[in-house]
């Protein structure tokens, strides 16, 4: 099968994962795993990412379906996609065994000479219960990883450096979930301008009322959460939790903040807030509005 019609069944996938309104770190994990085991090369990993990014309209993402039934014209291409849905199933742990006739339909589908707009949906469907079902499932080994591995990092940092933070592990914790989302956009770039750290410092102290060697040390925190990968299912669904509508609102202002700090805007800083803010319930154009208003401080 050629990389092109390998992209657009990826590029299909990508949309699946999307249909909640964002990508866990356990989808984003799964998708990594096809991506890897077609070997693709930079520039094709460059083009799937804005799939990655925010998700499509309904418009393009049907043209995308019909795009990929249309490119599977061949018993050989067809079955390399099978193969790989195949192994994904065998591999993936907590299967249940009815997902084997989930994928010997969606064969029989591929053998079809014509499909209609249903066929579209009866795919997604299927990609959802065989390569994603299991995707948000709880796991106790890592439930509420992130604020285990923030307090024990402030827990450590504090007893080096002997600042003691008065403030509660509860108080900690939101803290560190709102500015690793604040830091992970002046990393877009995988690069942390002195503008971008002052302008995350400003943030910081303003929101949180933090300054002197506590803004120093929880800053130093969440600027090394910012740069690593973590569960963004988990922080958001913290984030939403424990904020107002309100407060999120003022939190994709400091997103913008920081992302101008250095004098631009760049596309990628523009995406990733999208995602945040879509993944936050604020409405697009909401934050369309934002974004004018980030364009004209410049």
């Amino acid at each position: 099968m050629s990389k092109f019609k390998k992209l657009t069944f990826l590029k299909v996938l990508t949309t699946v994962a999307w249909a909640d309104g964002e990508v866990s770190q356990s989808e984003l994990n799964i998708l990594k795993s096809f991506y890897r085991k077609f070997d693709l090369s930079k520039h094709e990993l460059d083009e799937l990412k804005p799939y990655l990014y925010a998700p499509i309209l309904k418009k393009e993402k049907d043209l995308l379906y019909q795009q990929m039934i249309a490119e599977l014209s061949t018993p050989a291409e067809k079955n390399e996609i099978l193969a790989a849905l195949e192994n994904m199933v065998q591999v993936h742990k907590r299967m249940k065994g009815d997902e084997r006739i989930l994928v010997d339909q969606f064969s029989e589908w591929l053998k079809r000479s014509s499909f209609t707009k249903r066929s579209f949906g009866r795919i997604r469907n299927l990609f959802e219960k065989t390569i994603f079902e299991h995707a948000r499932d709880p796991n106790p080994d890592m439930e509420k990883y992130f604020k285990r591995r923030v307090l024990k990092k402030i827990e450590l940092k504090s007893s080096h450096s002997g600042v003691v933070s008065k403030l509660t592990e509860e108080k900690l914790y939101f803290i560190c979930l709102v500015g690793t989302l604040m830091a992970s956009i002046a990393h877009v770039d995988n690069r942390l301008d002195p503008e971008e750290k002052k302008a995350l410092k400003t943030c910081l102290a303003a929101q949180f009322e933090l300054k002197g060697k506590e803004l120093a040390l929880l800053f130093e925190v969440v600027e090394e959460q910012g740069r690593k990968d973590f569960d963004f299912h988990e922080v958001l669904t913290e984030i939403n939790r424990l904020t107002s509508y309100n407060d999120r609102l003022q939190f994709m202002e400091c997103l913008f903040a920081v992302a101008t700090a250095d004098g631009d805007l760049a596309h990628e800083e523009t995406e990733e807030i999208r995602r945040i803010t879509k993944a936050m319930r604020i409405p697009h154009n909401t934050f369309i509005q934002a974004k004018v208003r980030a364009r004209k401080n410049l």
